[in-house]
């Protein structure tokens, strides 16, 4: 297959098209800003190219992104650094999703971790090889959160040698088969116990199961090092880099991205400066109407944390094949963003809801293409970079239908710099006053995250996800925990699920706002 026709197959599998039109765009066909992310790293992976967003989003075609992939062949040179040199210890300001974590959880249990079945060919020295290769190549996996001499929290990165003992090794030779996973679920959640913002916030562990049962492999990370598309990075190049040291290769991983200390600086020079430009523009908003979340209507019946709770309450919907159908060909035919169509439903269904007639939402910005800094070049960074930009959605005219979704869209669009300046001038700039002001303006509702299925997807990691369960990776929420809906466009069927904390409502509470979501989708789409 040639570079077009397999640049062709990668398009359609992010975007689940059949076929691209001849000179069609991406952003016609379709694709949202997270599409395009997961599209460009599927490519760099298959071709070990980087390719800059700015490069390829001026003229979003398949002969660009041809010309693109054959511009970076070209420019590579033989014997090129397999890895970018690891940067001395460091330390650096924190970004906006920090101030989010230490607002609304226990910072030292909020984990990612997988567990991985291998064969007895898979070799631990191999595996502790690849995993440390890619730990020099991404600073963002070194990161860790420790207090200065004046008492503030700072991001601060270790050298590769620096690190706390990553790599473990567990002998369960002996463990008979009916108590294995038991006995799994336990050591790793020791494991998940010992990860610590300031102390250790990475760490694989490689279990021997002997003989023919294999091997296990648990990697384990704090959610400060990682978010989705850094899930993605981190796993291929530790694919690939694997692959290499068994074949006897030298390690040859992508350029990484912009360094995460580089980009701490960048956005806390933006705080100070360009953000400011956008200060008035929060200042002279309306917040007539915005009323906080309601009270359960039976609080009495509701339990009583003393201190945190360890597990959210979750309720789910799904939409009508029919409705999800119409919303799919919106986004094919008339480039609707679905996240919009839904957005219109959940306004509507919540200012019933809450008696609210503004619905503040926490949009999960995917913190890599921000149109006032074209050049960040983020797209490989590993780290956690994502953003939470809150969206005010109003309904003063009582539009219904297209008209709302229409009005959902003009109103999204019009939050200047992709509401960058809101979460740096909270948190970020030094101006107490300007601090102050922003920390006044109303709290958010609802969370919100909108997750194309393609996007969400990635290719198979080299080794299959074993059935043992592996520790608890996130608990003791707050209890006063705002609401937040996951929103999975699936194949045909368009999924809503919300988690809560069942301090504040009952399921059947949080069941009935997800009910007047779909009602309103129905109506929106079929009438």
């Amino acid at each position: 297959m040639d570079i077009q026709e397999n640049l062709r197959a990668i398009w359609c599998k992010v975007l689940d098209l059949d076929e691209i039109p001849a000179g069609a765009s991406f952003t016609d066909s379709g694709g949202s800003s997270i599409q395009l992310i997961a599209m460009l790293l599927h490519v760099g992976n298959a071709y070990q190219v980087e390719i800059a967003i700015d490069d390829f989003i001026g003229e979003p075609t398949l002969a660009r992104l041809e010309q693109c992939v054959r511009q970076q062949q070209a420019a590579a040179t033989e014997g090129a650094p397999t890895a970018a040199a690891a940067p001395d210890a460091d330390t650096f300001p924190l970004l906006p999703v920090h101030y989010w974590l230490f607002e609304r959880i226990d910072v030292n249990h909020y984990n990612v971790g997988h567990l991985y079945r291998l064969t007895a060919q898979d070799q631990p020295q191999h595996l502790r090889a690849a995993i440390g290769a890619v730990l020099r190549q991404h600073d963002g996996l070194r990161i860790l959160l420790r207090r200065d001499a004046a008492g503030q929290w700072q991001q601060h990165l270790q050298t590769p040698d620096g690190m706390a003992s990553w790599w473990h090794e567990e002998d369960l030779q002996t463990v008979p088969d009916h108590l294995l996973a038991e006995e799994i679920n336990r050591i790793c959640d020791g494991y998940q116990a010992r990860i610590r913002v300031e102390e250790r916030a990475f760490s694989a562990v490689y279990f021997d199961l002997g003989g023919e049962r294999g091997a296990r492999l648990f990697v384990l990370l704090h959610h400060i090092l990682i978010d989705n598309i850094s899930e993605k990075i981190l796993f291929n190049d530790i694919a690939s880099a694997y692959r290499a040291l068994r074949a006897g290769q030298p390690v040859r991983l992508t350029a990484a991205g912009r360094r995460v200390g580089d980009w701490a600086r960048l956005l806390h020079d933006h705080a100070q400066g360009p953000a400011l430009a956008h200060y008035a523009y929060w200042q002279a908003q309306n917040w007539n109407g915005y009323r906080p979340l309601p009270a359960d209507p039976d609080p009495a019946s509701l339990p009583v944390a003393d201190g945190a709770i360890a597990a959210l309450g979750f309720a789910a919907r799904s939409l009508s094949s029919e409705a999800t159908t119409r919303l799919i060909e919106l986004q094919r035919l008339q480039a609707v963003d679905p996240s919009y169509v839904v957005m219109a439903a959940l306004q509507q269904a919540f200012r019933a809801w809450s008696g609210s007639e503004i619905l503040a939402l926490a949009m999960v910005h995917n913190g890599r293409i921000y149109q006032t800094i074209p050049d960040a070049n983020v797209l490989q960074t590993v780290g956690w970079m994502i953003n939470y930009a809150t969206l005010y959605l109003r309904n003063p005219e009582q539009l219904q239908g297209v008209a709302l979704v229409e009005s959902i869209v003009r109103q999204a669009k019009a939050v200047q710099d992709d509401a960058l300046s809101l979460t740096c001038l909270k948190y970020m700039n030094q101006d107490a006053a300007v601090r102050e002001t922003m920390a006044r303006l109303p709290l958010y509702h609802i969370g919100f995250n909108f997750i194309p299925f393609a996007s969400a997807s990635t290719e198979e990691f080299i080794f299959e996800h074993a059935s043992e369960p592996c520790g608890e990776g996130e608990k003791w929420f707050s209890p006063e925990i705002k609401p937040f809906m996951n929103v999975l466009l699936a194949g045909q069927q368009l999924k809503l699920s919300m988690g809560f904390s069942p301090c504040m409502y009952a399921p059947a509470t949080i069941e009935a706002l997800l009910d007047g979501v779909v009602a309103q989708l129905e109506t929106i789409l079929l009438s």
